[in-house]
């Protein structure tokens, strides 16, 4: 089992993944270049709405591996507030 910090580092490494740039890319487009939260256009980031761990194996899902209605566009700001406010929900499929 990899330590927090170990996942949390290769985390960051997936999200410079040509793939989840794709994904990202289409999630924004799809939300029209704006916020879902505040409506803002500047500094947006695509958020999991859940994330999924593999029951077997306890590996969770890539981050460009969700479908697209479980990814929303919030500014970095409502992002960050998001994330101190709420816990993301994680499921074992």
């Amino acid at each position: 089992m990899t330590s927090p910090d170990t996942q949390a580092q290769q985390y960051r490494q997936y999200l410079l993944d040509p793939r989840w740039k794709a994904v990202r890319a289409q999630i924004i487009v799809r939300d029209a270049h704006r916020c879902k939260s505040c409506g803002s256009t500047q500094s947006l980031q695509v958020h999991h709405r859940q994330y999924h761990a593999f029951r077997i194996t306890g590996v969770w899902k890539k981050p460009w591996e969700y479908e697209a209605q479980l990814l929303v566009t919030l500014c970095e700001t409502c992002h960050m507030t998001g994330h101190s406010r709420y816990q993301i929900p994680v499921f074992s499929i």
